[in-house]
């Protein structure tokens, strides 16, 4: 009976690889896997795989780019999460079987959900209603005072049932209705006093007791479990009206504190089973559907598990487990020489990540060096990366439960900004950021394995999604706005480019030279242009000289723009004069069919200008 009470066994293969694929060790899980042919110790994980889908994407997850996916083998979907632990040379590969872990969490997951959905509308429709009838009892207990009293006493006793389901729809739908602070209590202890309160009603009823622990201490709201532990014995005797057989199994594991509560009752059928914790509704015909509506919002809101079976005609069985609670204790741990907190009951993955913060900046420093040390050739600082990774961890802390969009922009501006003005390489820094990544999924491991808790696959998913969103979001800001620096740097170097590519220069009086070297795009076409007019004013000349003899090609727009500004200079007086047409350059013009300007001297060479204004 012991063995059936086990609700969360390790229902996922596990394999610890080196970095080239050799296989270090497995779990037993994975080795009834259809995924592998047969799983040794010390083999290649690529050559034991059957599916080929899945040795391509595992071949990226070493590569990484990738750290998960889903592959559908034999109708069966499948999850692998590749995790790469920053402080060792290994990686951690996980498969989970979807169809397995739906079918083990559906009852509870579809329970816990319809609870939330209708919690709002419950808690609304119970506060409305339970104040107009505390109101009406308090004036019938005027009236009984001077009237006749029977009928008030009705009155009276329906409006107090009515408030009494009010109630428990409130400790259903919003269990923190009901203030109650968590403690440490012993659950054989809660499930003796309760079963005490049965005892007049045991008389045709065989109890039987099999407690593996006396002392089994659990952490929790302890009215809250132990008005669950009431529910769940009042239904099993009310559902053997001619008597039977009530069973309460109590054991400890490394799992957790495990307790069972079945009978030998009619059962549930099969299809109502999915509506068991559903507020209202119920089996009998006396009942309000609020004691195992109860159950279900106790059982979730103290972070334990439940799962029920039932066969008609012969009993119903709850099984209930709740987490091992070492994680309580406010302790120390070491991790390759690096101290990391652990965090009290109750301590969020937000607050556990900005607790420690250093811890986790100084495990990314350690792996930096181990692994990727090229980093401080081009960064000698090691502090301020360190620095960085600490105030990313720090800002994702901060967003775990709503990103915080203006303060991630402004720290990745910052950032993405200081790292372009050092030159530190983009390519190095979205490594720091994935590198990151790893630490704070290592870490985020490392939080739910002390907390003991559980996550089911659409609580997973969210996380890893929020989680993700906020790297991401971190990652694209910083692009942005190095690229954007970078980009406004080589302006501003292109403008003084421009500047110095345009030297109209004075060789006598009146008379300029401007020579034009290397290739003349439009852009540049335009900015000679106008350079040039603004020099020719400045210099008052009356003759220029426009040497493009170290232009090696041209087309007609760089043409049209040369005519323009000879056009130009003729307006401020001034004269101008070709020089330096080379023979493809006259070829092209003539291919092209560009026609000189009449006005517009030309000369072979530098030289003839000159001769022919007499310098």
């Amino acid at each position: 009976m012991t063995k059936s009470l086990k609700l969360h066994r390790n229902n996922y293969g596990y394999i610890q690889l080196n970095r080239d694929g050799t296989i270090i060790n497995t779990n037993d899980e994975v080795r009834r896997c259809p995924i592998f042919r047969k799983l040794e110790d010390s083999d290649n994980i690529f050559k034991q795989l059957k599916n080929e889908e899945v040795r391509m994407k595992l071949h990226q997850c070493f590569l990484g780019k990738l750290s998960q996916f889903i592959v559908t083998i034999d109708s069966q979907q499948y999850f692998f999460h590749f995790l790469s632990i920053a402080e060792s040379i290994t990686s951690h590969l996980y498969i989970f079987n979807l169809d397995e872990l739906m079918m083990e969490n559906g009852n509870n997951n579809w329970n816990a959900h319809l609870l939330t959905s209708i919690g709002e509308l419950s808690a609304g429709v119970a506060h409305e209603v339970r104040n107009p009838l505390t109101a009406v009892k308090g004036f019938l207990q005027l009236l009984e005072q001077t009237y006749n009293t029977k009928y008030i006493h009705i009155a009276l006793d329906e409006v107090e049932r009515a408030i009494s389901i009010l109630n428990d729809l409130m400790s259903v739908s919003k269990p923190e209705f009901e203030q109650e602070n968590v403690i440490s209590f012993n659950v054989a202890t809660e499930l003796e006093s309760t079963l005490l309160l049965f005892q007049n009603q045991l008389y045709n009823i065989r109890i039987v007791k099999d407690f593996k622990q006396q002392v089994a201490i659990v952490k929790g709201r302890r009215n809250q479990i132990k008005k669950a532990f009431f529910n769940l014995i009042k239904n099993a005797i009310e559902a053997m009206p001619n008597g039977g057989t009530l069973t309460i199994e109590l054991y400890q594991d490394e799992d957790g504190t495990h307790v069972m509560i079945s009978d030998t009752g009619v059962g549930i059928p099969k299809d109502k089973l999915r509506l068991l914790g559903t507020p209202f509704f119920t089996l009998k015909q006396d009942g309000t559907g609020m004691g195992i509506a109860q159950v279900y919002s106790a059982i979730q809101n103290n972070h334990a598990f439940i799962q029920v079976k039932s066969i008609e005609g012969k009993g119903t069985s709850f099984y209930i487990r709740f987490p091992n609670d070492s994680r309580r204790k406010d302790h120390t741990i070491s991790m390759e020489g690096i101290e990391m907190k652990t965090v009290q009951a109750g301590t969020s993955l937000a607050e556990f990540l900005e607790k420690n913060a250093d811890a986790y900046a100084n495990e990314w420093h350690e792996y930096i060096e181990r692994n990727k040390s090229y980093f401080f050739d081009f960064y000698e600082d090691p502090e301020t990366l360190k620095e960085t990774v600490r105030l990313l961890t720090l800002l994702v802390s901060k967003s775990i439960n709503g990103i915080k969009s203006e303060e991630i922009i402004a720290w990745a501006k910052e950032t993405g900004t200081n790292r372009a003005k050092v030159d530190f390489p983009i390519n190095l820094a979205w490594e720091v950021f994935q590198s990151c990544r790893g630490i704070l999924w290592s870490a985020i491991r490392t939080y739910y394995l002390e907390e003991g808790i559980k996550l089911d696959i659409e609580e997973f998913f969210a996380l890893e999604r929020n989680i993700n969103d906020i790297i991401d979001t971190i990652i694209d800001t910083y692009t942005s706005y190095y690229v954007k620096y970078k980009d406004e740097l080589l302006r501003c170097q292109r403008e003084t480019v421009d500047e110095l590519s345009v030297p109209v220069i004075p060789i006598a009086n009146k008379v300029s030279i401007l020579p034009i070297v290397g290739n003349v795009d439009t852009y540049r076409a335009k900015k000679i242009r106008e350079k040039t007019l603004v020099r020719v004013k400045e210099l008052k000349a009356q003759k220029l000289i426009i040497d493009i003899s170290g232009v090696p090609f041209v087309d007609t727009a760089v043409v049209n723009h040369l005519f323009k500004i000879v056009k130009g200079i003729r307006l401020l007086g001034c004269s101008t004069i070709l020089t330096g047409i080379s023979p493809e350059i006259a070829d092209t013009m003539i291919e092209l069919g560009i026609e000189i300007d009449s006005e517009l001297k030309t000369r072979s060479d530098l030289q003839q200008a000159l001769q022919e204004i007499q310098l």
